[in-house]
């Protein structure tokens, strides 16, 4: 499959027009720095993966991602996404301290199992429980460089773990 193929690929989600504050002030910055029109999400859609590497830049940007040296590229259009092509190469970041820098009482993860209900934890939540993960992992005399393997299943804990 080639890049410019995703454009071919059914949509899945639409949102409503309620929704997707957020998105709108995306959208708004894209149609601004671009000088493009972009009516309803499916302008929005077809723009973002006919201009995958300013869209994904511009993402980027939006987001706040924190990291210690930019991206050189985003990725690289001629190795078919098949092939899975590096993204972001030559950036280097910290996955905890970008997943860590909202500490406050908004919703951060909602967990709902096929056999257990619903559950929300806000980012200060999340925050302290990872806090105790790492204190936990120091007592027992982990260090930078050392490296923990954990086999589990898609749930809360192992989203904590990677904010380790």
């Amino acid at each position: 499959m080639n890049s410019r193929q995703f454009t071919n690929v059914p949509l899945i989600w639409t949102p409503s027009e309620h929704d997707g504050k957020t998105m709108k002030k995306f959208k708004k910055i894209i149609e601004e720095k671009y000088r493009v029109k972009l009516g309803g999400y499916e302008d929005f859609h077809k723009w973002s993966v006919e201009n995958i590497c300013d869209f994904w830049a511009e993402l980027w940007d939006f987001l706040g991602v924190i990291s210690s040296r930019r991206f050189d590229k985003v990725v690289d259009l001629s190795i078919p996404m098949i092939d899975s092509p590096k993204w972001f190469e030559g950036a280097k970041l910290n996955f905890t301290e970008n997943l860590l820098k909202y500490r406050d009482d908004q919703l951060a993860l909602i967990v709902e199992g096929e056999a257990t209900e619903l559950k929300t934890y806000t980012f200060s939540e999340m925050y302290e429980e990872t806090r105790l993960y790492a204190a936990a992992f120091r007592k027992f005399g982990l260090k930078k460089g050392d490296i923990v393997v954990c086999h589990m299943s898609n749930r809360r804990e192992a989203v904590l773990q990677h904010k380790l």
